[in-house]
């Protein structure tokens, strides 16, 4: 079997001092898409920040494409509650090289810069590719005809279905070799929620993998080939899409029948 672009080994982290997720093990093949499903408040989205170098992991080991992307061993501990470690220390792992390599996180929430434009959003969001071709301008217009009649108007007036359009956009010109995407479809109204599902399942169908986290299980079987469930800060359940149950079966799974 080739090997995997994404290979994650017992992997933990949370924010100091407390551990949120703990010994997570899972791998994306070439080409395959992932999705991670669970209740609110159980590690996922710290799992993704941790992936992305966002936040340091605590130990284990995140191979992206054959390299390492953090070092190696387990987090010094921290003895002395009032000083400041990471004044000193190094991070263990660089946002930045984690990008360059082509693992790019659309995070939950659109965090643009609410001055720019969507042009000039756009504009700038290449630079993370490092030479590779990325998403093109008009590619990127085709994909979101909204975003064309936006052009030129600055984030803060977009609606917040508009902004994550632009969040997707600009994970896909940073040219990646893997993509991450953190509950994109949150808090939208059900069409431009149907618009952005439509635009991720165009991404998919161009063969690019995709680590997706959504609460809309219909949408998840659309776009994925394994699903990991995640309950209490560990995977307790991988199932391929042929497998996926309903929404309401994997509540059943996660919380019991009386949930």
């Amino acid at each position: 079997m080739p090997d995997p672009i994404l290979d994650i080994r017992s992997l933990s982290g949370g924010y100091e001092p407390t551990q949120v997720f703990q010994d997570v093990t899972l791998q994306v093949a070439a080409g395959e898409s992932i999705g991670i499903f669970g209740p609110n408040g159980h590690g996922k989205t710290t799992l993704l920040k941790t992936l992305s170098g966002l936040i340091d992991p605590w130990a284990g080991d995140i191979f992206f494409c054959n390299e390492r992307l953090n070092k190696k061993g387990e987090r010094g501990s921290r003895k002395w509650r009032n000083f400041n470690y990471d004044a000193i220390t190094r991070r263990r792992m660089d946002p930045k090289n984690v990008a360059r390599a082509g693992l790019v996180h659309v995070q939950q929430g659109n965090l643009l810069f609410p001055e720019l434009t969507v042009e000039e959003t756009l504009s700038i969001s290449g630079t993370a590719a490092m030479g590779r071709k990325g998403w093109s301008l008009a590619e990127v217009k085709e994909l979101f005809p909204r975003l064309a009649e936006r052009w030129t108007h600055k984030i803060r007036f977009l609606s917040g279905g508009e902004r994550q359009m632009v969040s997707v956009s600009a994970g896909l010109m940073s040219a990646p070799k893997l993509l991450i995407l953190d509950e994109p479809t949150l808090g939208l109204s059900p069409k431009i929620r149907q618009e952005l599902c439509d635009a991720v399942l165009s991404v998919r169908e161009t063969g690019l993998p995709i680590i997706l986290i959504d609460q809309d299980v219909a949408f998840l079987e659309q776009i994925i080939d394994t699903l990991y469930l995640f309950d209490h800060g560990r995977i307790s359940g991988r199932m391929s899409r042929e497998e996926m149950p309903n929404h309401d079966e994997l509540m059943v799974i996660l919380f019991g029948e009386h949930h």
